[in-house]
């Protein structure tokens, strides 16, 4: 995401006729349609830290909020970190092309750090935590793959947020995660990242703990789903009141699939516990496809929880359903529904954008592709809807439905990549 210099025209409006400026989806490869949300994501929204040369942020909206006073979306970026490390590992047989992607993601890296007041982990919420400690993993290992060495401040930041994780996970209600520094909740959407994270730092005693917890506590054995949380109610006397959040989101059972499926492969997972986590897996796999897949023009898809922070929910979904597809020894049913939820969701969001011509800016991206001719896309915060129906024209396009969209078809693109291997941590494929 090369820095924007504000100077140049801006892109043209985005057309309200959803088949406007298409190319017949067929004639564009998985991979293509991947530059195209990467690229997309870029023009509309990358811009510096706080005006600070060699950071990136990517704005809450495009067109960009006029106020100073911008909400502030960390675990945005979290995600848009996550996409760019996809974005790199797809052009790594272009060396500079991943190499210029890496820096974008550490530029990103500072940014964040830079916006959150200096330190990465000035932030009241674990789960918020927990995601940018999987993306700033994940950068680590891109930059051992890319040029043989992880950088000092990731490694400075995926200390400092593993540590205060950490202190999220404790005894009270009985085990889990706290979802933020108030400790009065504990739920699915901070002890599912943070038990992956754990997998993938070698903690696997407390991974196992907090999946535990989460069966015990969140798991509905009937729907094969994850239950939102439980809720401190009272405490005294040695006794703690609860009520469980019994909402249904996408987003929690995907982190747990990819916890479930590492941890079956991490080193001392023994035969018989592989098989159970293999086939716990498989029935998250089948209780997401029932609680969150839906018919859509022929295809199969998942289910969206609209804008603001449920913008990101199904693309954090399809991340570990491309995850469970690849996995050899899962389940062949599991493996086919996970792809098919994917590719469907992926299909869906590309037949359903709108775009227009790319800007001529100085930053505005690389080169545009044969096929797509380098339009700019908006994709749909729903697959069952065009982007012309589910946005109002004119309306401002959240940052989180987009790298939702680019998350999703980056997904797509692994289901082309062989298996690379077992084993916990370590690999940027995850």
């Amino acid at each position: 995401m090369p820095s924007p210099t504000g100077a140049g025209p801006a892109p043209r409006p985005l057309s309200a006729d959803p088949a406007a400026g298409r190319t017949a989806d067929r004639t564009v490869s998985a991979p293509e349609r991947a530059d195209t949300a990467a690229r997309s994501v870029r023009e509309l929204f990358a811009g510096r830290a706080l005006g600070v040369p060699g950071t990136l942020l990517g704005a809450p909206a495009h067109p960009r909020p006029r106020s100073r006073t911008a909400p502030w979306h960390y675990w945005w970026q979290a995600h848009l970190l996550d996409a760019l490390v996809d974005a790199a590992l797809r052009r790594r047989d272009e060396p500079a092309r991943a190499e210029e992607i890496r820096r974008d993601a550490h530029r990103l890296l500072r940014g964040i750090t830079l916006r959150s007041g200096g330190r990465v982990t000035q932030n009241s919420y674990y789960d918020d935590m927990a995601w940018l400690l999987l993306a700033v993993g994940r950068l680590a290992a891109l930059d051992r793959e890319l040029t043989g060495r992880a950088d000092v401040a990731c490694l400075d930041a995926g200390r400092a947020l593993l540590a205060r994780i950490e202190r999220g996970h404790t005894a009270d209600l009985g085990g889990g995660v706290f979802w933020n520094t108030r400790h009065d909740v504990k739920n699915t959407a901070s002890s599912a990242p943070a038990a992956l994270a754990f997998v993938r730092t070698h903690r696997t005693e407390q991974a196992r703990a907090v999946l535990g917890w989460l069966q015990e506590n969140l798991w509905d054995p009937g729907r094969r789903v994850f239950h939102d949380g439980l809720i401190l109610v009272a405490a005294g006397s040695g006794s703690e009141v609860t009520r469980r959040d019994e909402r249904l989101f996408s987003y929690n059972s995907g982190p747990v699939l990819g916890a479930l499926l590492e941890l079956a492969d991490a080193p001392g997972t023994g035969t018989d516990d592989r098989a159970r986590l293999l086939g716990t897996a498989a029935d998250v796999v089948a209780g997401a496809a029932e609680a969150y897949g839906r018919p859509a023009q022929g295809r199969r898809v998942l289910t969206t929880h609209g804008g603001g922070d449920g913008g990101l929910f199904s693309g954090i979904l399809a991340r570990y359903l491309a995850q469970a597809a690849r996995h050899p020894d899962l389940a062949e049913t599991a493996r086919r529904t996970a792809a098919e939820l994917v590719t469907g969701t992926a299909d869906a969001l590309w037949a359903g954008r709108r775009e227009a011509e790319p800007a001529t800016a100085p930053g505005g991206g690389g080169a545009p592709s044969a096929r797509t001719g380098g339009a700019v896309a908006v994709f749909s915060p729903d697959p069952a809807q065009p982007a012309g129906q589910a946005q109002r024209p004119g309306a401002p396009v959240e940052l989180s439905t987009q790298v939702q969209a680019w998350t999703v078809l980056e997904a797509a693109t692994r289901l082309e990549r062989p298996w690379t291997g077992a084993g916990a941590g370590g690999s940027a494929e995850r």
